[in-house]
């Protein structure tokens, strides 16, 4: 399982609706709305690169992002 952190910056005022966007994506595992320099943090899981990479780019698209930071994970450690 390919997985990756994202940090994403959104228009003042949208940052609701495009979490609520985030949180219906099926590669979307979690989603936090935080404090600082970014808006939303994203944990994101595919099968595969292409399948990460799809939903990253959608990310990307929806109305009200600005920018984002990706992170890939290179190993996950769980309690």
């Amino acid at each position: 399982m390919n997985s990756a952190i994202v940090a994403i910056t959104i228009d003042i005022g949208a940052e609701g609706r495009v979490m609520d966007t985030l949180c219906q994506m099926p590669s979307v595992k979690e989603c936090y709305m935080v404090y600082g320099v970014y808006d939303v943090l994203v944990k994101v899981q595919a099968p595969s690169e292409m399948e990460m990479s799809d939903a990253i780019c959608a990310m990307r698209d929806l109305e009200g992002v600005r920018s984002t930071l990706t992170l890939v994970v290179c190993k996950e450690h769980k309690k």
